[in-house]
């Protein structure tokens, strides 16, 4: 048992049971609430912690975790006092959000420093941060949801007195194609927090075939391979004083037909950047060294219902909820009341939620997975990389998804870059977060779109994407064949029953009137 120092006749800090509410005569106090959560079913180090302030209100700051040196698997929980000033050197603690250090700053710097001090949070106190990550219960336990890069950056700024969320810019070049005598590209991201339109969703669009899922299995491959020159390379540009790397990354991918394999994810989380896969692939090969089976719609149920424990639990759960609430714009979320789900009670919501995803369509099972994995692995400046979603969605559950992912990324500061041809996914970024990629023969350009893209017409964005690849095909060919038989709009429109749009009418007028300055020349 670790000794206490006591600074006054009243103990500042004190434990509870599970479930138990600080006393209604608490004044100048602050409460650490046992929770019974355990990582790994090794170490129980939860608790969440509530200041009443000298008026009697009470603060809720959130969830913290405590370790201690030398604890391995036999030791659930760590041997704190039941009352005590300050914890002495065998302990040290770490908030589980950044909400956390948020509730922290609200109660003034005096206050936040006491509490942070107190409980030897390694966020303040870089030195001890690192020493700590010597200790099995750091990784297993303490940063199972944190990443080691928020700790340095995000956290600590906040529990410095810092802002919760800074601007920043990726920038990728790309490596030199063999095959091209061209330079390579590079292809810059910027994240601007509180700015409308907001910047947090930047798109990769163009026609089939030019190379979007190769870009960004190469960004995947750049980071993971730590910048390897051979797939291109990543920086991170920071305006604050922290590391100026990702906090994580995140691939979503449910093509059966990509040819990228997910790498496995450790339990241990206190080296290197945390990395995610959403996807049918399952990760690893077989014996004989193939890659394995897709997974099957259980294997998709069991990975949602995982993720469904980790989202309900501390600042994760009122995330979850608000996405949930998003998704509901799509009539079918709406009536299986997908948002219920974050309101179940414990002993029922992983049943709940097996149930529900067991009668979804495939399409809503995906975006549910999906945001639900988000939430739980999404943190500032974690990078999330979306190949072709609208592949598995129809326009308005993708446009109910990308605004959820949006909403969620704007909450976290964390950046996607989607390879997309959805005008639909276009319509909801400005034309600052959309690279245009090309090609001329063996030349890749990309470059930014001529007019502004979000909220714009779908079929202007179209146009403005595929050009002629538009215009050569389709209705337009259709209308187009017709105006060079000759003829005039009335005469056009007749042909075809005058089932004709606007669009389409607008289109026989300026293809007339080009044809009769032609005729005219």
């Amino acid at each position: 048992m670790a000794t206490t120092r006591v600074l006054g006749a009243t103990l500042f800090f004190t434990v509870l049971a599970a479930g138990v509410r600080p006393p209604s005569n608490a004044r100048s106090r602050a409460f650490l609430v046992t929770d019974n959560w355990d990582d790994w079913f090794e170490f129980s180090t939860m608790y969440f912690l509530t200041y009443v302030d000298t008026a009697g209100e009470q603060h809720d700051i959130g969830s913290v975790k405590i370790g201690q040196v030398g604890m391995e698997k036999g030791q659930r929980r760590p041997n704190i006092p039941n009352r005590f000033d300050a914890l002495d050197d065998p302990f040290f603690a770490l908030g589980q959000d950044d909400t956390y250090y948020a509730g922290l700053n609200d109660l003034g710097p005096e206050l936040r420093d006491r509490i942070l001090e107190g409980l030897r949070d390694v966020a303040l106190d870089a030195d001890l941060f690192e020493r700590s990550l010597d200790e099995r219960v750091t990784g297993i336990s303490l940063l199972r949801s944190v990443t080691p890069q928020a700790v340095r950056g995000q956290y600590r700024r906040m529990a410095r007195g810092g802002a919760r969320v800074t601007p920043y810019e990726l920038s990728y070049t790309t490596a030199r194609d063999r095959r091209s005598d061209t330079s390579r590209i590079e292809l810059t991201f910027a994240v601007s927090p509180e700015v409308q339109p907001p910047t947090n969703i930047h798109v990769i669009t163009g026609r089939n075939g030019v190379g979007k899922t190769h870009l960004l299995n190469s960004m995947t491959e750049s980071i993971l391979n730590d910048g390897e020159r051979a797939k291109g390379r990543f920086v991170v540009n920071h305006d604050g004083d922290d590391t100026g790397t990702f906090t994580g990354l995140v691939s979503v991918s449910f093509s059966a037909f990509d040819d990228f394999t997910p790498l496995s994810v450790p339990r241990d989380k206190s080296s290197g950047l945390q990395y995610s896969y959403i996807g049918l692939k399952k990760v690893g090969l077989s014996p004989e060294g193939k890659p394995l089976a897709p997974k099957s719609p259980n294997y998709l149920g069991r990975d949602f219902a995982e993720s469904v424990q980790i989202c309900r639990r501390g600042a994760r759960a009122s995330r979850w909820r608000r996405a949930l609430q998003m998704l509901e714009a799509d009539p079918i979320f709406k009536d299986a009341d997908v948002a219920q789900l974050a309101a179940e009670d414990e002993d029922d919501a992983s049943s709940e939620a097996s149930r529900l995803f067991g009668q979804l369509s495939s399409g809503h099972k995906i975006v549910l997975l999906t945001i639900t994995r988000l939430v739980e692995t999404v943190e500032e400046r974690t990078l999330v990389l979306l190949d072709e979603p609208e592949a598995h969605l129809h326009p308005p559950l993708l446009s109910a998804f990308v605004r959820a992912l949006s909403d969620l990324l704007i909450n976290r500061n964390g950046v996607a870059i989607i390879a997309t041809h959805s005008p639909v996914v276009l319509q909801e970024v400005p034309m600052s977060c959309v690279w245009k990629v090309r090609r001329n023969g063996r030349t890749v350009i990309a470059e930014r779109p001529e007019i502004e893209t979000f909220g714009e017409n779908v079929g202007i964005l179209t146009r403005e994407i595929f050009g002629l690849e538009v215009t050569d095909s389709g209705f337009h060919k259709m209308l187009r064949d017709k105006v060079e038989e000759g003829g005039d709009f009335e005469d056009i429109l007749e042909h075809f029953g005058g089932r004709v749009g606007l669009e389409g009418q607008a289109i026989i007028r300026g293809l007339i009137a080009a044809r009769d300055a032609d005729g005219h020349e």
